[in-house]
């Protein structure tokens, strides 16, 4: 008789552990293929955000292209004639196109940019696409200086005294005698003479502090330079009038003082036909000479100087005064066959552009008693007929002939190149003048030279609106929307 006879129960154990583990093997291979099919999901997921995302890089690409392009001086560009290829790869090819719209004024775009992914990079039709909106402005980073140079400031012997808020020179500053003086709240100068030294400013003058300041606070000129001080005292080192900061690396240089007439002239202006505004009329002569009517466009719109303004392209400005009731753009040189002694007028309080696409060549030149601020901005090259009285170009020329003397406060005077002082009486009273001279100065370079038997100070109003004059303008990203 066998007593280990196996019973049913152990036969049923034996069956419901096989159950249990093709069970356990069923829920495991689900689950295993649950899971592998949500990662596969969250993979194409993830690589779909990956390539909308190229697809939207891609856009943006397209429209820095476009800003870029902008910058580079191309104002009308429209946009793409085709798609753009950015990157090609093994797994995918992306490209953008753009579309270009002026905006409400002449200093703003509408781009329209679209990115495109296809994968695989021959496909026929991009698998993913991006389309963003972005307007962009032209807008400055900063503004200009009382006295603002972009190469050098020379400062000649008969010169007794230069006075500015502050003074901002990409290269550098020179001072040619002993008794001439620079006075300035701040004084900033990027570069260096490149004699001996390394002088961001040198030469044989003098810098003093002014006897007030215009900064509420502020008791100390503060220097800040690319290299060395070589005008001592203070040189390199700060004392109880001068902040000095020598060797700074991270001075920056100013790029541009370019400023197109299209930055405060929109479609609305329209040409006035001819110059006669300028050259007809009694001693006062209002610009544009119906008031109100922005024809302020001599002759048209276009570049260059135009042969058909005054006598062959130059307009002799005489000693008339000149009320300019609204910005100008002028195509035209001023008095370059005869200097002249003109006086400039703004009877409001807002500030008026004067845009000269050409040279200006005057004995004196005044602003009336009262007037509001005028920036006039010259666009023109130096004359060869300058260069053995201007050693930096004269672009803007202010010179010594006649018995006129210059006094024009209420003028910002800008030019595109040399500005030059040449022997020039400033105003009319003592040499211990206080009175301003000009609202401001800013050139290329910057050559100043008084009358050497009647030496007057050369000062720039510390009051003039400068901030209004915008230095280093571009195009930049201004409000971005994806569509």
């Amino acid at each position: 008789m066998n007593k280990y006879r196996p019973t049913h129960n152990n036969k049923n154990q034996d069956g419901s552990i096989i159950v249990t583990i093709l069970v356990v093997l069923i829920f495991l291979t689900a689950l295993i293929f649950s899971l592998l099919t949500l990662s596969n999901a969250n993979l194409q997921r993830a690589r779909g955000r990956i390539m909308l995302l190229q697809a939207q890089y891609a856009a943006e690409s397209g429209a820095d292209a476009a800003i870029a392009t902008f910058n580079s001086g191309n104002t009308s560009y429209t946009g793409t004639t085709s798609d753009t290829q950015l990157l090609n790869t093994s797994q995918y090819l992306s490209t953008y196109s753009v579309s270009v719209t002026d905006g409400a004024n002449a200093k703003e775009k509408i781009i329209i940019a679209t990115g495109k992914v296809y994968t695989p990079k021959t496909a026929s039709t991009p698998s993913y696409t991006r389309k963003i909106r972005v307007v962009a402005q032209r807008s400055s980073s900063t503004t200009a200086s009382s006295m603002l140079s972009r190469n050098i400031i020379d400062v000649g012997s008969g010169v007794k005294q230069i006075t500015g808020r502050d003074i901002y020179v990409n290269g550098y500053i020179i001072l040619n005698k002993n008794t001439t003086n620079l006075i300035g709240e701040n004084i900033t100068v990027v570069g260096k003479n490149t004699g001996s030294g390394n002088c961001s400013i040198g030469g044989t003058g003098n810098l003093v502090k002014p006897s007030s300041f215009s900064t509420s606070g502020q008791t100390k000129t503060n220097i800040t330079i690319g290299y060395n001080n070589c005008i001592s005292p203070p040189g390199n080192i700060s004392n109880t009038d001068f902040n000095v900061t020598p060797n700074d690396p991270n001075l920056t240089p100013i790029q541009s003082t370019y400023i197109p007439w299209s930055q405060y002239m929109d479609s609305t202006y329209t040409a006035a036909g001819s110059c006669t505004d300028w050259t007809t009329g009694g001693s006062t002569r209002e610009i544009p000479v119906t008031l109100g009517s922005k024809k302020t466009h001599y002759p048209d719109s276009g570049s260059n100087v135009s042969s058909s303004c005054g006598n062959s392209g130059n307009i002799d400005l005489g000693d008339y005064q000149y009320d300019i009731t609204d910005n100008v753009h002028i195509r035209a040189n001023f008095c370059a066959n005869s200097t002249c002694d003109p006086v400039f007028n703004n009877p409001t309080a807002t500030v008026k552009y004067i845009f000269i696409e050409g040279s200006v060549n005057f004995d004196s030149i005044k602003t009336a008693s009262g007037s509001g601020p005028i920036v006039m901005i010259v666009y023109g090259t130096d004359p060869s007929s300058l260069t053995s009285v201007c050693p930096y170009g004269g672009a803007a020329y202010i010179g010594q002939s006649g018995s006129g003397y210059t006094d024009a406060p209420s003028l910002y005077l800008m030019a595109m190149n040399g500005l030059c002082i040449n022997g020039t009486k400033f105003d009319s009273t003592s040499a211990s003048s206080t009175a301003p001279v000009f609202g401001g100065i800013s050139g290329k370079n910057i050559f100043v030279s008084s009358s050497p038997s009647t030496p007057r100070p050369l000062l720039l109003d510390p009051n003039f609106p400068i901030d209004q004059i915008p230095v280093d303008l571009a195009w930049r990203e201004a409000y971005y929307t994806r569509l």
